[in-house]
């Protein structure tokens, strides 16, 4: 009899779902072939943790799951009547709207398939920071988004405040949203080598230790409004620590220390497929993730955290949200915390050996490869079972 089977059977009590239970694992038709159908964004992280891992992990696993995972509008009439389920992922436009409601919806009624709506972050113009660079983009997210989600059967979000977020926004019911947090596939993250890592540690007694600021544009004040950043509350103790410090910028970089540009390492942005491989070659000894207390962020996942653990580098992240509902030890909530935190890895290896230990043993809740079931669960029975 083919089934498919989740190792895992419970969840972690602190995976950021409260409303999350126990249940048996999904028993699947025998010879029967389940047709998944998604549309997604872009080719960037969003969409490979929210969509693609999923598809391309539970193709391997199932030899009857076929994905069809597009990038512009799904208008395969001849896919449509064979889907079991569809996924839309971060809609937030007016322009597809005629799609959803003439092509979507239709076939989703006639062929009895269900659709989930899919969204990681607030795309709603009113409540983005003001710094974020990206901002602009999202002007229609109010009044679009609330019409993919009351279309769609089920919305899966990353962390329960931004299910709480929207169900208050858009007075969307609560029991609509699954909080299916970022999970990691092993076969792209994983590469913890503690030979690789005490190689490291050890070599920090002969050179300045090397620490890493991984983000994109949108954490910074690029079109300099001076409303401040996400990096505000730790410039100055970047400019006074640049010395003691070799501090790397993977992605973009702050414009308020354009000034001491010459003092940093900036390394550009590159292909999400190739990201794992260029934090590699970082040879970080540190990742620091500052945050701006605010709503956005407040409904941001743990993501920094996760990649940092997988990879064997300690990490630092701003005290709020799903950060400190995992790993309140690796929070700081000011520059002179940091600042401790930092002196304090750095002047023992030994107990900076087994915090990279600990960490990297945290992450067998967060491997994408032991919760797909959860996934399948909202693929196929979106209303519960």
């Amino acid at each position: 009899m083919f089934q498919f089977v989740q190792p895992k059977l419970t969840f972690p009590a602190h995976a950021g779902s409260p409303e999350k239970k126990a249940y048996a694992p999904i028993q699947l038709i025998p010879g029967k072939t389940y047709v998944f159908g998604s549309t997604h964004i872009d080719v960037g992280g969003c969409s490979y943790y929210r969509i693609l891992f999923i598809s391309q992990l539970l193709s391997q696993v199932h030899d009857r799951a076929l994905f069809c995972d597009a990038r512009i509008l799904f208008n395969y009439k001849e896919i449509l009547p064979l889907l079991s389920s569809f996924r839309l992922q971060r809609a937030c436009t007016v322009r597809n709207l005629e799609w959803f409601r003439d092509v979507l919806l239709p076939a989703k009624n006639e062929f009895r398939f269900p659709a989930v709506y899919e969204i990681d972050d607030i795309l709603v113009h009113e409540d983005i920071p003001v710094y974020n660079c990206y901002r602009d983009i999202f002007r229609e997210g109010k009044d679009s988004i609330p019409i993919y989600m009351n279309g769609c059967d089920a919305v899966t979000v990353t962390c329960a405040p931004l299910a709480d977020y929207y169900s208050r926004k858009f007075g969307i019911p609560r029991t609509k949203f699954r909080v299916i947090p970022n999970y990691l596939p092993r076969y792209f993250f994983d590469s913890y080598d503690e030979a690789v890592i005490l190689d490291r540690i050890r070599s920090q007694k002969s050179r300045k230790p090397r620490i890493c600021f991984s983000c994109g544009m949108s954490h910074f004040d690029m079109w300099k409004t001076g409303a401040g950043d996400d990096f505000s509350g730790i410039i100055d103790w970047i400019v006074e620590n640049r010395r003691k410090y070799e501090f790397i910028f993977h992605g973009g970089f702050p414009p308020a220390l354009e000034k001491y540009a010459d003092d940093f390492t900036r390394i550009p942005v590159g292909p999400f497929l190739d990201y794992p491989r260029v934090r590699r070659s970082i040879r970080a000894d540190l990742f620091i993730q500052p945050l701006r207390h605010s709503m956005f962020n407040e409904c941001k996942s743990p993501i920094k955290l996760l990649e940092s653990w997988a990879e064997g580098t300690p990490a630092f992240v701003q005290d709020l949200g799903s950060y400190m509902q995992i790993a309140p030890d690796a929070c700081f909530d000011s520059a002179d915390t940091l600042d401790r935190k930092v002196n304090g890895l750095f002047a023992d290896p030994d107990a900076q050996f087994r915090l990279i230990r600990a960490n990297y043993a945290r992450m067998k809740d967060f491997w994408l490869d032991d919760h797909l079931n959860e996934w399948l669960e909202v693929m196929l029975f979106p209303k519960g079972r």
